[in-house]
């Protein structure tokens, strides 16, 4: 009896400890301690708003001289609205040991052959799509494609060699026929160096109405990529085997017209590289604070934007500097993503705003889209109307002892 007493006494003195603490722990601590630190070391934690702090800010576009498209990975056909881009495929095609021996040995031939292209992305009108297909006779490598390269190939290739009555049409499929001739001639070109080697077709598009996007090189998976299909036979009129070739080089090419900016709109596009310079007067920070967050948020004009099957994903932020007289991005800064908010951008700066603010000189942000060699999106952001809560706006939580 006495020992279940003393237990019951320890739990009722453990119960009192516990109450007394949590008592402690939950009252205003500004009640206790916030009278014995002095105002000059309190940490303020402050926010800054462009809707209402007015920063200054300016919003324009440019035109960069040209892209690289090598490295996309997907590659583009198509005519829409101020864009025409063209596509190159060359076919590394490679013979079983069987095959060979028997072609050389004049014991099978080339019976038929046909393309499969699998679209993976549309913009505009995916219902009607024609071009023409010219034959390659010069030598040319995606790495070091430039206008010249493009201007040589054209100079040179072949009228158009799609056979018409052979194209196929379908949501999943493109199915087409070119002149057989050529096709044998890259097949024995393999066994017989007097024929010209494969240097592949270029696709040139007619129709006015979309743009179609095919998976690239540098993309996966496999079983994707534009093929080109063999059907080699014995003499004896007996198929033998049906041989499948992708694409060991391509790459799509773009003229385009600059699009026209809408009123108080700013219009970024890709394949175009139609590019957006970006400043914001942030002198308002005080110069001790340390940036929390510096979120910016662009806000999409949607009647004056065309997003394709796969829309734009992300914004891309770099930070400018200006090098003898010229506006450079820093690429050592790395990129900031915005990331798509169905009706805007947005991302965090705090690694720009917090160089400014340690003084180094504002010079602004370029801003792209961060799909502008695989698609062709033109998106238009607000950037003149704050009164609508529309401008690009940017958010800075900071903290100083001020």
């Amino acid at each position: 009896m006495i020992e279940f007493v003393r237990q019951k006494i320890v739990r009722t003195l453990l119960m009192f400890s516990l109450i007394f603490i949590f008592t402690l722990c939950t009252d205003d601590p500004t009640s206790i301690g916030d009278k014995l630190i002095p105002d000059d070391d309190k940490i303020k934690v402050k926010t800054l708003d462009s809707f209402t702090d007015n920063f200054g800010q300016s919003f324009s576009t440019f035109q960069k001289d040209s892209l690289y498209y090598g490295t996309s990975r997907r590659i583009l056909l198509g005519n829409y609205e101020n864009l025409s881009i063209e596509m190159l495929l060359g076919f590394g095609i490679i013979l079983p040991d069987s095959i060979a021996t028997q072609l050389e040995a004049n014991e099978v031939s080339l019976t038929n052959s046909w393309i499969e292209m699998k679209p993976n992305y549309w913009i505009g009108d995916s219902t009607q799509l024609s071009f023409s297909v010219h034959r390659i006779f010069e030598s040319w490598s995606s790495v070091e494609f430039d206008d010249d390269t493009l201007s040589a190939i054209k100079s040179s290739m072949s009228g158009d060699v799609l056979l018409q009555n052979s194209y196929e049409f379908t949501d999943s499929v493109i199915t087409i026929q070119i002149d057989p001739t050529i096709v044998n001639d890259w097949v024995m070109s393999l066994i017989d160096e007097t024929i010209p080697e494969n240097n592949g077709i270029l696709f040139s598009p007619i129709s006015q109405g979309g743009i179609v996007g095919f998976e690239g090189l540098n993309a996966f998976p496999l079983n994707e990529y534009v093929t080109l299909k063999m059907i080699f036979e014995k003499t004896s009129g007996l198929s033998i085997d049906t041989i499948g070739a992708i694409p060991n080089i391509d790459i799509h090419t773009v003229s385009s017209t600059l699009p026209i900016d809408p009123i108080g709109s700013s219009i970024l596009q890709s394949s175009s590289s139609v590019r957006g310079n970006l400043k914001f007067d942030v002198s308002k920070v005080p110069a001790d604070a340390i940036i929390n967050s510096a979120t910016l948020e662009l806000f999409i004009d949607e009647a004056n934007t065309t997003q394709g099957t796969s829309r734009t994903d992300t914004v891309a932020i770099s930070y400018y500097e200006l090098n003898d007289g010229k506006l450079e991005a820093n690429e050592d800064y790395g990129l900031v993503p915005l990331f798509d908010r169905e009706n805007s951008y947005s991302g965090d700066l705090r690694i720009f705003v917090q160089r400014w603010v340690n003084g180094e000189p504002n010079e602004g942000m370029k801003v792209m889209l961060s799909d502008e060699n695989r698609s062709a999106s033109t998106i238009a952001f607000y950037n003149t109307d704050p009164a609508d809560s529309l401008s690009p706006r940017l958010t800075i939580h900071y903290t100083t002892q001020e």
